[in-house]
Order: C-alpha cells, then sequence, then structure tokens
C-alpha cells in the first residue's frame, strides 16, 4: 500500500464517537476521549482505509516513519485504541487484527467533508489564487504557489524564517512534559511537535539536534524503546549538548533506566574524549 497520509480535514463519525482531525477531537457523545497523538494517528489511518487491511509496515511508515520502532509499539498503540473506544481484540467492533499481516477498520463510518466555504481556514483545499499579469511577467510563471496544510511557524513568513525554530519547539516540549498523561494540552502540543519535526526533516533540515529533538518526542509519547534508540542514534550523528539532556523534562521517566544512563555516559566520555584532543593545526 502507498504511503497516504489521513485526511486533515472533514469529520469522521462511527456510533456515537466523532473525530475531527483538524481540531484533534475524538469524543464520545460529546465528551472528550484521552488518546495518545500516536495513537490517534493510527485511528486516521485506519479511518482513511476503512474496510481495507492495512499492513503492519504500512502502519509504522505512516504513522512512525518506522523511526526505531518495533510490531511490538505498534501493538501497544492498538490496544490503547481499543481501550479507549471500548473495543475488544476478541469481539472487535471497530478495529478488527489480520493476524501477521496487518489491522483493518470493520466499524460503519460516516465521513463528512469541510464545507465549501471552510476553505479560507484550511489553505491546503483553498483553490489556487491567480496570480497578477505583473507577477506572471516577472516570474514567467502562471501558476501560483499552493500553501501546504502544514504551514506552521515559519513557513511562508521573512521574519520567521530568520528564527531557529528548534529552541521554541524545545519550550514547548518542556511545557508537555510537565502537563499530565491524557491532558487534551499536552496532546495537541505533541500533535504540534510531531507535525514541525516532520516539517523540519522534509525541509532539509537533518541535525543532529534535530534527532534528539525527536528523541525527546518519543520520550514524551512513552516510546521508551524509540526514544532510547534515537537518542543513541544522535549521539552518533554527533550530538553533544549534556546539558540538555541533563534538564529537559521529558527525561525525568527514564532517571532512573539503566539504557538511558548507558546513553548518558556514553555522550560523557565521547565529550570528555573529544576535550583532549589537540587543535587542529592551521592550515597554509
Amino acid at each position: 500500500m502507498p504511503r497516504i497520509e489521513p485526511e486533515n480535514t472533514g469529520i469522521y463519525r462511527f456510533d456515537n464517537i466523532l473525530v475531527e482531525p483538524a481540531a484533534h477531537r475524538l469524543e464520545r457523545d460529546g465528551r472528550p476521549l484521552p488518546v495518545e497523538p500516536k495513537a490517534y494517528m493510527l485511528l486516521l489511518t485506519l479511518l482513511c482505509h476503512a474496510g481495507e487491511m492495512v499492513s503492519k509496515d504500512a502502519l509504522l511508515d505512516i504513522v512512525w516513519g518506522h523511526r526505531h520502532v518495533t510490531p511490538g509499539v505498534l501493538n501497544r498503540a492498538v490496544s490503547q485504541l481499543r481501550h479507549t473506544l471500548g473495543d475488544s481484540s476478541a469481539e472487535p467492533r471497530y478495529i478488527a487484527t489480520v493476524h501477521s499481516l496487518g489491522f483493518r477498520f470493520i466499524g460503519t463510518v460516516h465521513y463528512t467533508p469541510p464545507p465549501v466555504d471552510g476553505a479560507v481556514d484550511l489553505p491546503a483545499r483553498a483553490p489556487q489564487p491567480q496570480p497578477s499579469a505583473q507577477a506572471q511577467a516577472s516570474n514567467g510563471q502562471a501558476e501560483a504557489v499552493r500553501v501546504p496544510y502544514r504551514r506552521r511557524f515559519a513557513d511562508g513568513d521573512p521574519f520567521l524564517n530568520f528564527i531557529d525554530l528548534k529552541p521554541c519547539l524545545g519550550q514547548l516540549a518542556n511545557w508537555a512534559a510537565l502537563l499530565p498523561w491524557g491532558d487534551t494540552q499536552r496532546r495537541a502540543i505533541l500533535a504540534v511537535l510531531s507535525l514541525e519535526y516532520a516539517r523540519l526533516g522534509e525541509s532539509g533540515v537533518a541535525t543532529p539536534s534535530l534527532v534528539y529533538h525527536r528523541a525527546v518526542l518519543a520520550a514524551l509519547e512513552g516510546e521508551r524503546e524509540a526514544a532510547i534508540a534515537v537518542l543513541g542514534q544522535a549521539i552518533d550523528e554527533g550530538f553533544r549538548d549534556d546539558l540538555a539532556l541533563r534538564h529537559d523534562l521529558a527525561w525525568r521517566p527514564l532517571a532512573d533506566d539503566a539504557d538511558f544512563h548507558q546513553q548518558q555516559q556514553r555522550l560523557d566520555a565521547l565529550l570528555a574524549t573529544e576535550r583532549t584532543l589537540p587543535d587542529p593545526l592551521p592550515t597554509s
């Protein structure tokens, strides 16, 4: 199955449950249901392909980007989602397991597309504006640039393009770490962080710092194995900010974790080794 991201607009309904991706809403009879960001994206993916079997590899690719995760992470997210929806693996009403292959959403889904006049709030769906004659003459192109739906802080703003976005996202991550699990604001922040880090990666910003922030996001989402694996990748690629590793609040739940301490010690050893290296000779 090709990688198809879930629909970000409109509303999905099945039984008395409502899902509105643009607002990150999941409700039963008007009452919010707690769900982690990855489990929410998993639900959207299954809803987008309702009635179809979505393979485990496709789900790992769409939801996690195959970011150092194992099928066990997927199974855990499915279990959380079933619990939230009041579903059962033995007698499924919504999410059925296709053994050894993947999962299928088997409930009856009603999809309501966004109203036409809502295109202003959803730029990815809005008609492309026609460029002026002057713009056509200067650029030699008649096609206007389409603004992506996932536009966030820096895209398209000449001033904000000069801002280093990662520290701002780091502060958001610390804020999220202070909020309780299942909190609506925490889920919203993690959703924004996930989208922003994906956008930065797609734009070619592939730095050790960005890899580290992805590890922080995995820690905030409770994905211990992924968080430690991606942290190790960041260190391998040159991440050396030992103060961040000690001060970022996302790591507090792993304070007594042996594997996390091993990564800390590895970073300390690399820093100690690099500090003793002689300065490079000046080139003539």
